[in-house]
């Protein structure tokens, strides 16, 4: 039957282990990927929404240092342990939390035109530059450390043999 181990007439000393198969390792993947996109995003948009004050530096400053530390944190964690799914799920994060931020500070940023909002302190390039700062930081760690992760031998052209 064509479906049947293979039966050779090769002597092992030991049984020999398999490897873990291809739907366990995509699952595996597959979850990495959603939990730490998912985790990324939550963790980061948190403070930018619970924070009133986010036309001043302070309020920016602490928003992110209770959202945007710890998510780099987190991403640093998941493309370490996690791999390239790991590190791929921190980016698609990160990609949502940057539109977010995006978002965020385009409607802070109708200060500059109406009367009624505070004026921010930060200038107009800001609306689009700290998002876009923020995206390429993560862009940064996540090549690191997915660099640096045991599966990332493979990515930097390493072989097992």
């Amino acid at each position: 039957m064509p479906f049947e181990p293979l039966r050779t007439d090769e002597k092992l000393d030991r049984p020999v282990k398999s490897g873990p198969d291809m739907d366990t390792v995509l699952l595996r993947g597959c979850t990495v990927f959603v939990a730490a996109s998912l985790l990324t995003y939550g963790l980061g948009v948190w403070p930018f929404i619970v924070r009133e004050d986010l036309f001043s530096w302070a309020g920016i400053g602490l928003a992110a240092a209770f959202g945007l530390l710890p998510v780099t944190l987190f991403g640093a964690v998941c493309a370490r342990r996690g791999g390239l799914p790991g590190g791929a799920g921190f980016l698609g994060g990160s990609m949502a939390l940057t539109i977010f931020l995006y978002l965020r500070f385009k409607q802070i940023g109708l200060g500059f035109e109406m009367r009624d909002v505070p004026k921010p302190e930060f200038d107009r390039s800001f609306i689009w530059m700290g998002p876009l700062g923020w995206m390429l930081w993560t862009l940064l760690v996540a090549l690191f450390f997915v660099l640096k992760s045991p599966d990332g031998s493979a990515l930097r052209g390493e072989s097992d043999r």
